[in-house]
């Protein structure tokens, strides 16, 4: 298991994350791939000073800020060629029980899973998912899509290959996600400004399951979706 974190400044949160990971996860083996995106010193400074300390075991400092595809890309590709799974895991997070990884592995079908999901369309959230490490180097994150359209095209694609998608909606117990810590770069990534009917095109009628329960969706997306699983099924008819 690889575990792939991007960091860009916040430092507080980065060591909580890193400090809770480290603290509460059991019976898995792992390592932890740290992308520094161009912090300013204290960002810096910390995760070197948590390499040293050997809770970051490789660690990338980066002139420029490369972003959610581009980091996400660089720390796959620092992974260990053994390692079956890649998780890629937010810096403003809190892991909260020792168990939340074997959770997450236990409802893992060749795919990927996470904690977190999202609506418009029904998607998995990209601050805790865990992936097939063969399926995301066949699928790597579309840098074309600096932020997070670049996730939910590469799910999308997942799903229409045949492989599986699924996540949990309610999550608070295994692990708190603040969002929103690194600053406002997404504003001026590439690939932000892309339509609704594109995005669900790109699912080609396909949904990820929500093992939990199924967050509400409005009722002009649920239109949308119904639109394109109907164009979808004409068009293999």
């Amino acid at each position: 298991m690889s575990i792939l974190i991007l960091t860009h400044n916040a430092p507080e949160y980065v060591e909580l994350t890193i400090r809770s990971l480290r603290r509460n996860t059991d019976e898995v083996a792992y390592e932890v791939i740290v992308v520094d995106n161009a912090s300013g010193p204290e960002t810096v400074d910390l995760v070197t000073k948590l390499w040293d300390e050997g809770l970051i075991d490789k660690l990338h400092l980066s002139e420029v800020n490369t972003l959610f595809a581009g980091g996400n890309n660089i720390a796959a590709g620092m992974a260990a060629q053994e390692s079956t799974h890649f998780l890629l895991l937010n810096s403003d997070v809190e892991i909260r029980s020792p168990d939340w990884l074997v959770r997450l592995l236990s409802h893992h079908k060749e795919g990927a899973v996470s904690y977190g999901v999202a609506t418009d369309p029904l998607r998995l959230d990209g601050y805790c998912l865990l992936m097939d490490a063969h399926i995301y180097r066949n699928f790597p994150l579309d840098e074309g899509h600096q932020w997070w359209w670049s996730v939910t095209k590469q799910q999308a694609a997942i799903l229409v290959a045949g492989y599986a998608a699924s996540g949990f909606s309610e999550h608070e117990q295994y692990v708190h996600h603040f969002g929103g810590r690194s600053g406002s770069a997404f504003l001026s990534a590439k690939g932000m400004n892309v339509g609704r009917r594109e995005v669900y095109g790109w699912f080609r009628g396909k949904q990820p399951r929500i093992i939990d329960r199924t967050p509400p969706t409005p009722l002009k997306s649920r239109l949308i979706a119904g639109a394109m699983r109907f164009a979808s099924a004409i068009g293999s008819s």
